[in-house]
């Protein structure tokens, strides 16, 4: 027994219930948190949280009280690289902190040990859990993010001729500018390469066999939304539309090759030039939040 009823860990058999639960509980913006929920519907969160937990990286604890779901946190994990993202902590009992505090407690107990490094990301307008978090020793960005969703439209046009799909020539180039531009993303350049052909698709601007931009789109599950999750052009090629012929490759293979229903992109609120772009293109603003993070030993 735990504060606000019983804890235990999520089985595959509780992802619906939990699915819907979190929709409702992150629907508003005072208590979202973006891992957990960013606009899918209970089905296609359902069949994310499904995946982790197939693929053994998922962990999520429920706290139960009589009758219903009171309680719940989780986390996303990638052992390779040692890192986590938290789901929640999301509390609907009165004594909210006791709740929070408890789950997160569990978790951090229960994550694998290879796990260095945990990560969150919360709506701006979700001051409890900053606080929280923060209280337990995470950092905030300097700067918040925004999420931008594009649906399908008619008439998209066509990707740009000097795009092309990343090839075996292209992969030590493609490593080298994309750790370069990315130093800490939740993907290495090694497991983008991996998963190209599976849930993955990069498209690159090329000088023979040296990459000079590129765009990452995924589509990791059938019929939920797709992302562009990375895009990059070298410093010294910026400013001659190489960005905006790689997002329009990207968004084509989404929905003519991928069949998302929509896509959803990330992007940090200084790089004022990216979101112009991506507003350019059709996306349209929905969520902003903040990361946090801290090592698990703090």
């Amino acid at each position: 027994m735990s504060a606000g009823g019983i804890m235990r860990c999520a089985e595959r058999r509780d992802l619906a219930r939990l699915a819907e639960w979190l929709c409702r509980v992150s629907s508003v913006p005072e208590s979202q948190c973006l891992h957990s929920w960013s606009g899918e519907s209970p089905d296609e969160l359902r069949e994310r949280l499904a995946k982790y937990l197939d693929d053994s990286e998922l962990q999520y604890l429920l706290l139960e009280s009589p009758g219903r779901l009171s309680g719940a946190m989780g986390a996303e994990y990638d052992l390779s690289l040692g890192r986590a993202w938290l789901h929640g902590p999301h509390v609907t009992d009165e004594d909210w902190e006791g709740g929070a505090d408890t789950l997160f407690s569990e978790l951090l107990a229960t994550l694998p040990p290879e796990v260095e490094h945990l990560t969150a990301y919360v709506n701006t307008r979700n001051s409890r859990a900053r606080g929280f978090l923060a209280a337990r020793g995470f950092s905030e960005r300097d700067t918040e993010s925004h999420e931008f969703w594009l649906k399908p439209w008619g008439d998209r046009g066509v990707a740009e001729s000097c795009t092309v799909d990343l090839g075996p020539e292209h992969r030590e180039s493609f490593s080298v500018l994309y750790d370069s531009l990315f130093p800490a993303a939740y993907y290495s350049a090694s497991r983008v390469i991996e998963m190209i052909g599976r849930t993955h698709h990069v498209d690159v601007v090329a000088e023979g066999s040296e990459v000079l931009g590129f765009a990452v789109a995924a589509s990791e599950v059938e019929e939920a939304p797709g992302e562009v999750q990375f895009l990059g052009v070298r410093e010294d090629c910026r400013g001659k539309g190489l960005g905006r012929g790689l997002l329009q490759s990207a968004v084509n293979w989404l929905f003519d090759e991928a069949h998302v229903p929509r896509i959803s992109l990330n992007v940090d609120a200084d790089i004022l030039t990216a979101r112009k772009l991506y507003e350019s293109v059709g996306f349209r603003l929905q969520f902003s939040g903040i990361g946090l993070g801290r090592s698990r030993s703090e």
